[in-house]
């Protein structure tokens, strides 16, 4: 496991801490999710805006989807430095990309210059790396891709969406983009912030997916951390809701 310090005073490796950052940016995001629910109560909304919610979880999933990719335990000194190093990788790929769109100075984009090759040349000679398909180590090698294993393998492996994770990512996908199929429906009931038989359907069906990610990244990071103890009422019933939402 890769050398690391502390998130939040409780000593963890470099993947673990990496993974804290994203674990609070889940908290995050169920906080607001939970803001724009029909009468939820923080703001007692009457708004009925379903296609909101469905595009945050889309973005909510795939967000744990990144948490179990770095926090996963029992992984191997080379697995978790492959992925720590992809992790790395990607992050600068993307920030030495978006700076050459915004057509920032030469003395910007120098050090990405200089070092992505060589951040590229290590993360390749991985064993990990050699192992993989040619299309995966296509994506990874051009910094296009931040995980080894794709969002359905991630999903199956963590035992989520009960091997469903392809319709309803693509049902997310649809809403989310405001394609044909997510309009065609709208009529003086649908899409106009009015509680409709229809949208009550999606949204107890995203409700069902928030609550069995949001109780199986809460009980990843209680393990990560060895923090059983500090609520363990709240661990408990993460426990029960996963396990509900799971069957």
């Amino acid at each position: 496991m890769c050398r690391g310090d502390a998130s939040g005073g409780v000593h963890t490796s470099n993947l673990g801490i990496e993974s804290t950052k994203i674990y609070t940016r889940i908290t995050l995001s169920a906080i607001t999710i939970n803001a724009l629910l029909p009468g939820n109560k923080d703001n007692r909304t009457d708004l009925w805006d379903f296609p909101s919610i469905a595009i945050l979880t889309r973005a909510f999933i795939e967000t744990c989807h990144r948490y179990f990719y770095l926090s996963e335990p029992g992984l191997s000194d080379s697995e978790s430095a492959f992925r720590l190093k992809l992790f790395y990788f990607h992050m600068n790929s993307e920030k030495y990309r978006l700076y050459k769109e915004f057509g920032a100075s030469q003395d910007a984009i120098k050090d990405f210059e200089e070092n992505l090759p060589h951040a590229k040349s290590d993360l390749i000679s991985s064993p990990i790396y050699c192992g993989l398909p040619k299309y995966k180590a296509e994506k990874i090698k051009s910094g296009n891709a931040g995980m080894h294993l794709t969002d359905d393998e991630v999903a199956a492996h963590f035992s989520l969406v009960g091997g469903h994770f392809k319709p309803i990512y693509r049902l997310l996908s649809n809403l989310s983009h405001g394609s044909p199929f997510a309009t065609y429906s709208q009529s003086n009931e649908r899409g106009r912030g009015m509680e409709n038989e229809a949208e009550k359907n999606y949204l107890v069906l995203m409700l069902k997916l928030l609550n069995q990610y949001l109780s199986r990244v809460i009980l990843s990071q209680v393990a990560l951390l060895s923090i059983e103890r500090v609520n363990p009422d709240g661990y408990r019933y993460a426990q029960e809701t996963f396990s509900t939402e799971h069957t």
